[in-house]
């Protein structure tokens, strides 16, 4: 019996596209962020942060050192 990958910390695209191509369902996507930040579009990567069963919450995350 093969196990699932594990799909925390991929950026939301990768992982869509992996879970696809095991021909596994399409997950409800469930966005958080800080407070403050929740009228704002995402900055940064989305990742996956929690998988439970067909939810998957992503948050975004900045791939680089803030500028300066």
């Amino acid at each position: 019996m093969s196990q699932a990958p594990s799909f925390l910390g991929m950026p939301l695209d990768a992982a869509l596209d992996l879970a696809r191509s095991l021909g596994l369902p399409e997950p409800e996507i469930i966005r958080t962020c800080a407070p403050r930040r929740r009228e704002e579009e995402p900055q940064g990567t989305l990742r996956v942060i929690r998988v439970r069963d067909a939810q998957w919450t992503v948050s975004a995350f900045q791939d680089a050192s803030p500028k300066e």
